[in-house]
C-alpha cells in the first residue's frame, strides 16, 4: 500500500489523502492543480466542483462515481481505471484517454472533451450527449452503440472507426467518410447527415 498523498493547491493550502480507498464520500469545491495521487480507489464518490487540472493519477480506481461541475482539463490517467462512471458539466480537456486500465465504462454529459484522444478504444454503448467534442482523435475506436445524440464534433477524426448502431441524432459539424468507417444502422439527421456524402463528390440541388 502506498503512503497517503499530500497535495497542494494554489495557494499553499495542503490537504492529505490519509487513506487508499474511499466509500460513499463527497468531494465539494476543492482546487488543486499538478497534484500526484497514486493507488487510490474511489467507490461511489462524489466529486462536485473539484478542480484537478493538470492531475497525474497513477493506477487509481473509480467506480460508479459521479463527477459534476468538475474540471480535469490536462490530466494525465496513467493505468487508472473508471468504471460507471458519470461526467456531468465538466472540463475534460486535453486528455489522452488511452493510457487507461480497461475495461473503461464512463458517460459525459454536457461536458467539453476538446483536445482529446479516444484513439482504438473500445466505447460500446458510452453516451457523449451535449458535450463539446471539438479535435478529438477517434480513429479506430468502436463507438457501436454509442450515443451521441446532440454532441458538437467539429474537426474531430473518425478514420475506421465502428459506429454500427450509434445515435448521432441532433449531433453537428460532424466529418464521417462511409468508406472508411462503419455505420451500419447508426442514426443520423438532417441536415447534418448530408454530410456524409461529402466524400462522393456530389452536387445536391
Amino acid at each position: 500500500m502506498s503512503e497517503p498523498s499530500l497535495l497542494s493547491s494554489e495557494n499553499g493550502e495542503k490537504f492529505q489523502f490519509d487513506k487508499n480507498y474511499y466509500e460513499e464520500e463527497k468531494f465539494e469545491k476543492i482546487s488543486f492543480q499538478q497534484l500526484r495521487l497514486n493507488d487510490v480507489e474511489f467507490f461511489k464518490c462524489e466529486f462536485n466542483g473539484v478542480v484537478l487540472t493538470k492531475t497525474v493519477l497513477n493506477s487509481c480506481r473509480f467506480e460508479k462515481c459521479t463527477f459534476k461541475n468538475c474540471d480535469l482539463s490536462l490530466a494525465k490517467i496513467n493505468n487508472s481505471s473508471f468504471l460507471d462512471v458519470t461526467f456531468e458539466s465538466c472540463k475534460l480537456i486535453g486528455i489522452d484517454w488511452t493510457k487507461i486500465s480497461q475495461p473503461f465504462k464512463v458517460d459525459f454529459m454536457k461536458c467539453k472533451l476538446n483536445d482529446s484522444i479516444f484513439f482504438n478504444m473500445d466505447f460500446r454503448s458510452t453516451g457523449i450527449i451535449s458535450c463539446e467534442v471539438h479535435n478529438v482523435d477517434f480513429e479506430q475506436a468502436n463507438l457501436s452503440k454509442a450515443n451521441l445524440n446532440s454532441s458538437d464534433f467539429l474537426n474531430s477524426t473518425f478514420s475506421n472507426t465502428n459506429l454500427s448502431k450509434a445515435d448521432l441524432t441532433d449531433a453537428k459539424n460532424y466529418r464521417i467518410n462511409p468508406n472508411n468507417n462503419i455505420i451500419k444502422q447508426a442514426k443520423f439527421s438532417l441536415p447534418e447527415a448530408i454530410s456524409l456524402l461529402d466524400s462522393w463528390n456530389l452536387e445536391i440541388k
